[in-house]
């Protein structure tokens, strides 16, 4: 997929090479997941995700890095008055325009680490 999409914005440009290296680095950079990696108790190296990281990867496209933008109708998540079992729930059912994250967050204790960081989002 990312070779037909390098090679069809190669045709399209042509010889200007910023462009397509540009729209390349684009691609991974919008697909990229942010983690830590760090051991557990047995030792094994494992990848561990801050509520920061997750945020910006699953949230901030609609509500912003600064939790402020509202696209596509998002809350404006500085002026959230919302307790943390109320956001929680949206979080993982949705809410109007907003989907259910459930799945893409994957775990409960990522949910937690996103509801801590929207804390430090309000004013």
């Amino acid at each position: 997929m990312l070779l037909f999409h390098g090679l069809s914005v190669l045709a399209m440009v042509g010889s200007n090479k910023y462009l397509f290296f540009s729209s390349i680095l684009l691609l991974f950079s919008c697909s990229s997941n942010v983690s830590l990696k760090e051991k557990n108790k047995t030792g094994e190296i494992i990848e561990v995700s801050t509520g920061k990281e997750l945020y910006l990867q699953q949230c901030a496209i609609c509500h912003g890095a600064d939790g402020r933008l509202g696209a596509s109708g998002a809350k404006d998540l500085s002026l959230s008055k919302l307790d943390e079992k109320s956001t929680k729930a949206i979080i993982l059912n949705g809410k109007n325009g907003m989907p259910p994250m459930r799945e893409l967050l994957q775990s409960e204790e990522n949910v937690l680490k996103v509801i801590e960081y929207l804390q430090k989002l309000k004013k």
